[in-house]
């Protein structure tokens, strides 16, 4: 027994040794904490991450119905063109609208005017100034040279219409002015003049008196056609009896207003049934009625609101009853009638 238990004792030291000896080459194998295993795993780690990002997995393949083609459209730049061959081109089509205009004109040519709406003019005069005569070709006609011929040498035609028909009519529709007033001139003589301040024609002081007369303004001796233009000067107030001097910028306001309040009435119907247009002062308009009815429009602000309120007015009063119809607004927006005393 004593023998084995020394032979044990000899032992034991012999294993210690042998395990000592062997911890440090498993720590220089492995390392610190078995560094190289680890390395190494997170080699081959990267290296699988790598591949997979590479070869990613196939997904199923999606079958797709064909697409239809679409025509691929080619623009071409047109050639430039000679300037040569532009112009021999615009000369071919000249000569062509040329040949056809002057086709027409030999086929149609004029054969017939007619005219309507003439009254103090007979159609034969109005063919006369129109200047179209039968044999005339009916397409070089033009109607805007025919109507201002027309309106220039008749003064009492206010508008024209004139149109052609194939395949040889020209037709002439005319509407007459209605003149109701009369003015005198520089040189004493006195005209009839529409509401537009056209002359129409020199007339004697009897039939002047016919008309409606205009009053407190000066005119230039006009010719027939063409617009009264005013004079400056001095003006006789027919109610103060004295004389009022006017330079040219008053005569022409005063002349715009004879023109709004000649529209206005025309535009009221009130046509014929005036006497007299006082204008002498512009602060002052004044109308005459045939029964001694004195109408006061005031200044020349809202003459047409004014005379459309005259034509209402004179209905209220009675037949034949005289005195002032105050429509200047000055005092109240209605008019004041004051019955002569």
């Amino acid at each position: 027994m004593d023998t084995k238990q020394k032979n044990r004792r000899n032992a034991a030291p012999a294993r210690r040794s042998r395990s000592t000896k062997a911890a440090p080459e498993r720590r220089r194998k492995t390392g610190r904490a078995g560094t190289p295993d680890r390395e190494e795993r997170k080699l081959r780690v990267q290296q699988r991450r790598r591949a997979k990002i590479k070869n990613p997995p196939r997904q199923q393949r999606v079958i797709r119905p064909p697409r239809e083609e679409v025509p691929s459209i080619v623009y071409t730049a047109p050639k430039p063109m000679r300037r040569g061959a532009f112009a021999w081109k615009l000369i071919s089509m000249a000569a062509v609208v040329v040949a056809v205009f002057l086709g027409l004109s030999v086929f149609f040519r004029v054969d017939t005017i007619t005219v309507a709406g003439a009254d103090k003019y007979t159609p034969w005069m109005i063919r006369q100034a129109s200047g179209v005569e039968t044999g005339d070709a009916l397409l070089s006609i033009s109607e805007a040279r025919v109507a201002s011929r027309i309106i220039s040498d008749l003064p009492y035609i206010d508008e024209v219409k004139v149109s052609r028909k194939l395949p040889g009519t020209v037709e002439i529709q005319v509407t007459e002015l209605q003149v109701t007033y009369s003015i005198e001139d520089e040189n004493g003589g006195w005209w009839l003049i529409a509401s537009s301040g056209r002359a129409i024609e020199a007339v004697s002081l009897e039939k002047a008196l016919g008309y409606t007369r205009v009053e407190g303004l000066a005119i230039r001796t006009p010719t027939a056609g063409a617009q009264v233009q005013a004079l400056p000067g001095k003006i006789i107030d027919p109610g103060e009896g004295t004389a009022v001097e006017m330079d040219q910028t008053d005569a022409d306001q005063q002349l715009a207003a004879l023109i709004a309040i000649m529209t206005g009435l025309e535009r009221s119907r009130i046509i014929g049934e005036i006497t007299v247009i006082d204008v002498t002062t512009i602060t002052d308009l004044r109308l005459e009625y045939p029964q001694l009815l004195t109408v006061r429009l005031g200044d020349d602000e809202q003459l047409e609101y004014k005379i459309s309120y005259l034509a209402a007015a004179v209905e209220k009063l009675e037949a034949n009853q005289s005195g002032e119809l105050d429509l200047s607004l000055e005092y109240t927006e209605k008019a004041v009638f004051t019955p002569a005393r």
